[in-house]
């Protein structure tokens, strides 16, 4: 249904360069490819002359004049659109649209949002949307500049549709190729939108994509996903006045309603796929399309949705289809469950592997639900709790396949009352369960049993189904390989010859010898090469493997491997990309290989997967590693990597080292290292933990992993323990010799150190680290030590001995190359000159040291950088770019799950809050860094804290308060060598004391 916009306008501006602040050079993507869609007759359907694209360079004035300009034309519709950067002003609340000019302290040159609200409030248009896309762009919805009420926004634009990339305090992300929110956006114009929608229609019914069809769309594309480790922000909409039917687009996906029902009159439904509502976390898998039958269950399972934390099992032997019927029913009930639908393969009844750790599934499970390592507990208890509370907080629909028993899944239920519901299948009936439901699961009718060979291509009119369906019990694990030859012409007479006993005239006496046979059967008609990929399949230590898996096993090209295991997929089960087994399958696939090839063939194989996982791996941990120069798109797909393959290399590293291969080791290091660095510390530390139960006491490996362990306590504040574990490792480097082992300790225990304001013990530290890394000539250690004393003499007030060493680290890291050594030793020069009062070099060493992170993809960095120029605007009494600054920090220090740095951000709010006279913010904010700093054990942060509450008691006449806050404060700053600080406590105390 094309569209004819006659009497609509629309504006698009986008800034992808800017003088002053960070390019954005995917925005250039922007504006033309969304222009490009509207101006289609088959899309948008606007004339040339009414969409116009406004140039990058304009100033504000240019921008406003179009938009008041298309405002006064149009009749229908108006459209604004923006990309770019989003920044606060003086206010700290209203938003300002980034120009190429627009400067952070000068908030004249950018656009104030209120002048785009104001004339598109008053425009004639019946129809209003307006689409911003950057940072913070969620204050957007607030249209009249006000928070919204209890009831939603209250904007005074009627008729109209804000749609937003993020919340009021979310950054938006961009790539190469657009602007994450646009690109998205113009990827669903192009394609349209199908499947199944919230409301419970079909999205390919809908001729046009009204606001709340694309807003459910890009929710769908957006929702949980995450960019080098950051969370996207989820789109965000206010309508009023039934905005939200606002007409955009035509659907391109469009198919007629009548010609699809007539069309599919004579075939057999095809599953439904579950759907995917917005808000809604989604890992389930659809029904395959062979599904047939169950309708009882199904029903059964219907009705059971409605009640509060249902449990309900379907157990039975393996192969009755027992995940499938799970599938099918959250296909018909997911659209109840508005918190997400997950699915977790418990492992409970895999031949050869240990069922899963429920603990360690509840970790995985919060991890991909995007809580910050800070959130998930070590304890195991607490960790449990967090997973409840979610259960409790949100309507999640849980599929839990093949469960081992009750107390596999005590962890993982939704708790009583929970709006949650949980569908279990096992072939236990977990009679220890209180379940709600309980059902086993026979074998399929002989008629559904033909209906899924029907599916699978063989005709209608072949004759001996039946009898073939009876020749095996029924099973749904044997209607594909037994479909495999069907489908290729062998006729139902020679496949029941196949099939029948040994004796050749009765049936096989038990449905697992059935099955049994149906493999065979199958496997005998392969080719002899992809009887071989079988085989390689099977040796596979699962979970799950990839092409390139086993290309590498089977030294195959990738291609090939592909495009061979399309032969046989009615053998696997094929999610996502990735292949596996059914547990009997697997079984019958390992009883194969064992008849039809050698052992050395087998730890050839295996021996050839675990190196190349182990090489793709350390490309992974590399591109992942802080001091690594990744680019964005690199990290990106070393996560993405790493995500896909995480439970296959922890199969593999388990496997590796129950085969004896060499490098196992080295293997499950590199693995534990590289979870860590993608902030997944509990699965780092269990693996760290097997390297210490599985290596020699005096050993490297042993030592690495004390090290690594530390490593991961460390980065979560655990300073006590993470000294304990460096201190053992150091001890073994020391005893085999291990020097740059020496190094990397005795630094790290200087990071400890410092991090609890030992500063004494941390420059002796510092200062034996950089003897060991001369005398063996690492001069990557050497500028990371020669940075830590300057950290250290900094905080001690040292600032000519500071500025000295952050700039013989920056001069080796630039001899290096190694740009992230030169972000954070230009960084500390920031620090320092501010401690120095010289604010505009402090501003520009931070801004090109939050330059390089960004070009790195380092987070935490950026976190650093940006707090750093918080610190600068406070400085200057600009206090609204102070605040967003440190909001945004505090944002990034969330998401990787930096508690210190959690701390200083909220430190540094509490500064600004009292400065700004907002004592009960400030006391909240520094309470809440204060007991961070108490968790972790950092003295300096607890001085500093305490001096903040302190000094808001003296302000109230609190003078008690305030006398026994300085003296803590006093005598911390002095314990750690901070002789100035000390000495403005002690002054104060005086004071005090004088006045009391």
């Amino acid at each position: 249904m094309p569209l004819r916009q006659s009497g609509a306008r629309a504006v698009l501006f986008g800034v992808h360069s800017y003088q002053h602040l960070s390019d954005l050079p995917g925005v250039s993507h922007n504006v033309p490819a969304l222009r490009d869609l509207l101006l289609s007759d088959a899309v948008g359907g606007f004339a040339g002359e009414h969409c116009a694209a406004i140039r990058a360079n304009s100033s504000p004035s240019t921008v406003l004049d179009a938009v008041q300009d298309a405002a006064d034309c149009a009749t229908d519709l108006l459209l604004i659109y923006y990309a770019g950067h989003g920044h606060f002003g003086r206010d700290g609340k209203s938003l300002l649209l980034g120009t190429e000019a627009s400067r952070r302290d000068r908030p004249h040159h950018s656009i104030p949002y209120d002048e785009i609200r104001a004339i598109v409030a008053r425009s004639r248009a019946r129809h209003r949307v307006v689409i911003v896309d950057c940072c913070f762009s969620g204050v957007a919805l607030h249209m009249d500049g006000q928070q919204s009420s209890d009831h939603g926004p209250d904007f005074d634009i009627t008729g109209a549709c804000v749609l937003t990339s993020s919340s009021e305090t979310e950054q938006s992300l961009c790539l190469p190729d657009g602007s994450l929110f646009t690109r998205e956006l113009v990827l669903l114009l192009r394609d349209g939108l199908s499947g199944e929608l919230s409301d419970g229609r079909r999205g390919e019914h809908c001729s046009l994509l009204t606001m709340a069809d694309i807003y459910e769309g890009l929710c769908r594309r957006l929702k949980s996903r995450s960019i080098e480790g950051r969370r996207v922000p989820e789109p965000r909409m206010s309508t009023r006045d039934s905005g939200h039917r606002i007409p955009l687009t035509a659907n391109r996906a469009h198919t007629s309603l009548t010609a699809s029902a007539r069309d599919g009159a004579d075939k057999d439904p095809v599953p439904v796929p579950v759907p995917v509502p917005p808000n809604m976390v989604h890992t389930a898998y659809a029904a395959t399309r062979y599904f047939t039958g169950r309708d009882a269950q199904l029903e059964a399972l219907d009705l059971m949705s409605s009640q509060t934390a249902a449990v309900c099992v379907v157990h039975g032997r393996g192969g009755q289809g027992k995940t499938e019927l799970l599938r099918a029913a959250a296909g018909r009930i997911a659209r109840h469950f508005t918190g997400g639908c997950l699915e977790i393969d418990l492992r409970g009844w895999t031949p050869g592997e240990q069922p899963r750790d429920p603990h360690i599934v509840v970790a995985e499970q919060l991890h991909h639900l995007g809580y910050s390592p800070e959130s998930i507990s070590t304890d195991l208890t607490a960790r449990t709790e967090t997973w409840r509370m979610f259960l409790t907080q949100h309507a999640v629909l849980l599929l839990l396949d093949n469960a081992r028993n009750s107390e596999q899944l005590a962890p993982l239920l939704p708790p009583a009352g929970s709006p949650s519901m949980a569908l279990i299948s096992s072939r236990s009936m977990l009679p220890d369960l209180n379940a709600h439901w309980r059902y086993e699961l026979p074998p399929l009718p002989v008629e559904d049993c033909v209906t899924v060979w029907h599916k699978m291509g063989i005709p209608a009119n072949t004759v001996g189904l039946g009898e073939i369906a009876d020749r095996i019990y029924g099973s749904p694990l044997a209607l594909g390989p037994v479909g495999m030859p069907l489908s290729r012409g062998a006729s139902p007479g020679a496949v029941l010859a196949l099939l029948s006993s040994p004796d050749r005239s009765t049936a096989f006496p038990t449905v697992e010898a059935a099955e049994r046979a149906a493999f065979t059967m199958a496997y005998n008609a392969l080719p002899l090469d992809v009887r071989t990929l079988i085989h390689h399949c099977a040796w596979h230590p699962g979970p799950n493997f990839g092409p390139d898996s086993l290309a590498a096993m089977s030294q195959r090209p990738e291609y090939e491997v592909e495009v061979r295991l399309t032969e046989i997929e009615q053998l696997l089960i094929r999610k996502n990309g990735r292949y596996s087994f059914h547990d009997l399958s697997l079984t019958y696939a390992r009883q194969t290989a064992l008849h039809n090839a050698s052992g050395d063939e087998e730890r050839s194989s295996r021996n050839r997967l675990y190196g190349h996982l182990h090489s793709e791996l350390r490309k992974a941990r590399i591109a992942l590693r802080t001091n690594a120069a990744a680019s964005d798109v690199g990290s990106r797909r070393a996560r993405e990597w790493l995500d896909a393959h995480a439970q296959e290399l922890q199969a593999a590293a388990h496997a590796a080292h129950e085969d004896n291969w060499v490098p196992t080791s080295a293997f499950l290091d590199t693995l534990a290292v590289s979870l860590r660095l993608d902030d997944r510390y509990i699965e780092s530390r269990e693996l760290f933990q097997s390297l210490l139960d599985n290596t020699s006491p005096g050993s490297v490996h042993h030592a690495n992993a004390l090290y690594g362990m530390g490593e991961v306590d460390r980065m979560q504040g655990m300073y006590e323990e993470a000294t304990a574990s460096y201190e053992k490792a150091l001890t073994i480097y020391l005893g085999i010799g291990n020097e740059l082992g020496q190094g990397h300790a005795t630094y790290s225990l200087g990071h400890a150190h410092r991090a609890q304001g030992r500063y004494e013990q941390a420059a002796d530290t510092y200062t034996k680290a950089l003897v060991i890394y001369k005398a063996i000539g690492n001069k990557l250690g050497q500028a990371n030590v020669t940075r830590g004393l300057g950290y250290v003499h900094r905080e001690q007030g040292r600032y000519e001995e500071a500025a000295s060493a952050y700039a013989d680290a920056l001069l080796i890291c630039e001899q290096l190359g190694d740009r992230f050594g030169q972000a954070n030793a230009t960084r500390g020069l920031g620090h320092t000159h501010r401690a120095r009062g010289q604010l505009g070099e402090a501003a520009a060493a931070f801004d090109d040291a939050l330059r390089i992170y960004r070009e790195l993809g380092n987070r935490r960095g950026e976190a650093h950088a940006t707090r750093g120029l918080g610190q600068v605007y406070q400085a200057l009494a600009s206090y609204g770019e102070a605040v967003t600054a440190y909001t945004d920090a505090l944002t990034i220090y969330r998401d990787i799950g930096s508690r210190l740095g959690q701390a200083h951000a909220r430190h540094g709010l509490g500064e600004i809050h009292q400065a700004q006279g907002r004592h009960d913010e400030a006391v909240t904010a520094y309470t809440d860094a204060l007991t961070i700093y108490r968790d972790i054990g950092s003295r300096l942060g607890q001085a500093h804290a305490i001096h903040g509450l302190s000094e808001i008691h003296r302000t109230a006449g609190r003078y008690e308060e305030a006398i026994g806050g300085f003296t803590s404060a006093r005598d911390l700053y002095a314990e750690m060598g901070i002789a100035d600080c000390a000495a403005s406590c002690q002054r104060v105390l005086g004071e005090l004391s004088g006045a009391h």
